[in-house]
């Protein structure tokens, strides 16, 4: 059993908290400008409704999981999370002339903009390449029908935690590299693997070969 604090009270956040809840961990959802709204998520996934603060302070885990416009006030409302895993879900979306899009940041990856707000942090990239229905539609498949779920981090040490976690949310857990734009950048929005389904030996052999480790063949799944 691990403590996990969802930060967050959205469609994705939800559905972890849900998935988590019934696969046996101690689940807390918070950071919601609306309480009842809060108190429903929590009684319709088996978790406890709290704030950030609290929610950290007893959790292992940490699920951020909240719109790219208020990650700041949400890692604020947290407070200090060294030596916590830390699993991102969040995109770069906003306003893009005028449009609601993809934020260009320079380069960077949202995780690793999002990582350097946190030092101390063990960061985790995973959860964001499906949308929230496929996801809570998809949790759970088992043999050759089983879903990918894409992660990456710069910290080795947290692999097989984030993996359990990823395995314990009903998916099969492939990793895409670092943080490093040129690596997480394959599962973030217009990336090479973000927003289609994925099986385990075609994920792994696809992201081998955006990697530059595994020898060309056939295409996206």
């Amino acid at each position: 059993m691990t403590r996990i604090a969802v930060i967050g009270a959205g469609h994705i956040g939800g559905n972890l908290a849900r998935l988590l809840a019934s696969d046996g961990h101690e689940v807390s959802v918070s950071f919601s400008t609306d309480p009842a709204k809060l108190a429903r998520l929590a009684a319709d996934t088996g978790a406890t409704a709290t704030d950030p603060a609290s929610a950290i302070a007893h959790a292992d885990v940490v699920i951020v999981s909240v719109p790219w416009g208020v990650v700041d006030a949400a890692l604020e409302q947290a407070g200090d999370l060294s030596g916590k895993l830390v699993i991102d879900t969040t995109n770069q979306f906003g306003q893009v002339d005028g449009h609601f899009g993809v934020l260009d940041l320079g380069g960077q990856s949202a995780a690793a903009r999002n990582a350097a707000k946190a030092p101390g942090a063990l960061w985790v990239k995973a959860f964001n390449t499906l949308t929230a229905g496929f996801q809570a539609s998809s949790a759970g498949r088992t043999g050759q029908d089983r879903v990918v779920m894409f992660y990456a981090t710069d910290h080795d040490d947290v692999t097989g935690r984030t993996e359990e976690l990823i395995r314990s949310a009903g998916f099969d857990p492939v990793r895409t590299g670092t943080l490093a734009r040129t690596e997480v950048g394959h599962q973030e929005p217009k990336g090479e693997l973000y927003g289609a389904e994925f099986h385990h030996d075609d994920a792994v052999a696809f992201v081998g070969r955006l990697r530059g480790t595994a020898p060309s063949g056939k295409g996206r799944p």
